[in-house]
């Protein structure tokens, strides 16, 4: 029992409190997004493949390149893929001189979907952001950037990348 007392003198307690207290700001902040894009009639990983074929453009993407960015098995996207082409979502085209690869584009209907979506979530959010106390959020999320990004936006520059370069 002495050692559990030292622990919570100890000044890490002060890291796992803002831990704890990011975490649940981002699991509330999950949760309303994942019911709005069920509002949608999309999963989260549904809306995740339309963001990157959408954001590929006109080419869309590989279906390969799909399952690397959504971190996610080949025959997962595979299905996928499939379901939101049935929906006219997503439209794909075969390799001409590689037919196994295939091609993965959003639609009009996609981009529309896509576009309500983030209007949804938006939505969601700015209700839990009522609830927000202003400057306090902002010095969560500077010490949340401290803790787990050794970030200090505290900072006039830091070194935004390997080649020493300020931003």
């Amino acid at each position: 029992m002495g050692e559990q007392v030292a622990f919570w003198e100890d000044a890490s307690v002060g890291d796992i409190r803002l831990a704890a207290t990011f975490r649940r700001g981002f699991r509330q902040a999950l949760v309303l997004m994942n019911r709005a894009l069920a509002s949608c009639d999309l999963s989260p990983l549904q809306y995740h493949l339309l963001l990157e074929a959408g954001a590929a453009g006109h080419e869309g993407l590989v279906q390969g390149e799909l399952a690397e960015l959504l971190q996610t098995p080949e025959a997962r996207v595979s299905l996928l893929v499939h379901e939101l082409g049935e929906r006219g979502l997503v439209e794909t085209a075969r390799g001409a001189p590689d037919r196994r690869v295939v091609r993965v584009g959003i639609t009009r209907d996609g981009c529309s979907l896509v576009q309500q979506a983030l209007h949804a979530q938006r939505s969601a959010l700015a209700e839990l952001a009522h609830e927000f106390d202003l400057p306090g959020v902002s010095d969560m999320l500077s010490r949340a950037l401290k803790l787990y990004l050794n970030v200090d936006l505290a900072e006039a520059r830091y070194v935004a990348s390997a080649g020493g370069a300020e931003a």
